[in-house]
């Protein structure tokens, strides 16, 4: 006879029991175990969370009938259910002290806000066994709720995303839910870049010498330029060391593990070095990395506005797509070498630069017209890297080029 593994719930005078069907090799017998609730979706949580990990003790004979009394707490003298439904707002406190030690701050802060949106949008005090799939999808649900706020696709899905990761430690880690919640996230297509182009670059660069009475401009156009000429992420010149000539970021600081090696002329280890001696001095608090980008990247918001560039939106990001761009021309397309300088860990996102034709790159890039004119001089830039002018001036040359790394 085979070994029967078929569990059940059954009702009793308006009470739910667990049915286990037991087989000892002679004969079948069953255990019926008291759930003590008329909800069924309560026994079947207690069942999950309680008798489903002793069954295999249960039918190894290590646990007797006796012993469930001390084993499943809800079989106490009262006879009452003594389970305690944890509150989402109760349960993201265990979840962001298991992430903080996983994930580095960038991520833990989007995880803070993805569960922030989701606990506005269904309740603080929602229990966590009752969240599903119908939170999240159709017309109730927390898409809709977040399109009807205006916010893009790319957003949501990003939103979607950090909720996903919580449900799963929910399910995984903690086994407080009894199934995975699933759910579909939004088409959201291939986009372009938005990166400042030639003529906007100068733009910003005169603007800030037209405006040189306005706190830490000049400063800002020099960080301005630094990210131009290098391609790091915003928070990346704050987060390394500088040995020699070379800018060192170890794999574990990096958004993407892959630890970046980067070769620094003296003007741009000079601004490299005033940037981070800005955040020591100036801005004295815990997150002072967090701080600094936060106010270059209000700078770049303001001076955009002011200059109206519109038809794209362009931020503090936007200058390490100029600089690919510029890169991905300069180098003939060769995408290997663009995603090494990038730090990316696939061909395809540094591909995602190749979508725009050569031709609109020569319009956005003048100054690139005699590298695709002269290979010769091209391959002289990938290999020896563009001879970068000082900044101490208020004219700064064009974008020609980036630094070896």
């Amino acid at each position: 006879m085979a070994h029967k593994k078929r569990n059940n719930f059954i009702k009793k005078k308006g009470k739910w029991y667990y049915r286990l069907i037991l087989w000892n090799g002679i004969r079948q017998s069953e255990w019926t175990i008291p759930m003590r609730t008329d909800n069924k979706d309560l026994a079947n949580r207690l069942a999950n969370k309680y008798i489903k990990p002793i069954v295999s003790d249960i039918r190894a004979g290590n646990t007797q009938k006796f012993q469930l009394k001390e084993l499943l707490p809800w079989l106490n003298d009262e006879g009452k259910v003594e389970y305690i439904q944890k509150t989402l707002k109760d349960i993201v406190v265990d979840y962001f002290d298991y992430r903080s030690a996983m994930v580095k701050p960038s991520t833990l802060k989007r995880d803070k806000s993805a569960l922030n949106q989701l606990m506005e949008f269904v309740g603080y005090t929602k229990p966590v066994e009752e969240l599903s799939y119908k939170d999240i999808e159709g017309n109730v649900g927390l898409i809709q709720h977040l399109k009807n706020k205006n916010c893009t696709n790319v957003g949501i899905n990003t939103t979607l995303t950090h909720i996903g990761i919580f449900f799963n430690w929910l399910y995984e880690k903690e086994k407080i839910i009894s199934e995975p919640i699933k759910f579909k996230k939004l088409k959201k297509g291939n986009k372009l870049y938005h990166y400042f182009n030639e003529g906007e670059t100068n733009q910003i660069y005169n603007y800030i010498d037209d405006n040189t009475a306005k706190k830490n401009y000049q400063f800002y156009k020099r960080c301005f330029h630094f990210y131009s000429q290098t391609g790091m992420r915003p928070t990346e010149p704050f987060i390394g060391e500088l040995v020699g000539d070379w800018y060192i970021i170890n794999g574990e600081d990096r958004k993407n593990d892959i630890p970046m090696q980067m070769y620094l002329s003296d003007e741009l280890k000079a601004i490299l070095m005033e940037m981070q001696s800005f955040r020591d001095t100036k801005l004295h608090c815990k997150d002072a990395n967090a701080r600094v980008v936060d106010m270059l990247e209000r700078a770049v918001m303001r001076i955009v506005r002011a200059l109206e560039l519109t038809g794209k939106r362009l931020t503090l990001y936007s200058f390490r797509h100029s600089y690919a761009i510029r890169r991905i021309t300069m180098l003939n397309g060769n995408v290997f070498e663009v995603m090494r300088e990038m730090g990316h860990t696939n061909t395809q996102t540094t591909m995602q630069y190749l979508r725009f034709p050569l031709q609109r790159r020569l319009d956005d890039f003048p100054s690139l017209q005699e590298y695709v004119q002269n290979p010769q001089e091209m391959q002289k830039s990938t290999i020896m890297g563009t001879k970068i002018m000082g900044t101490n001036n208020n004219n700064l040359p064009k974008l020609l080029g980036s630094t070896r790394n």
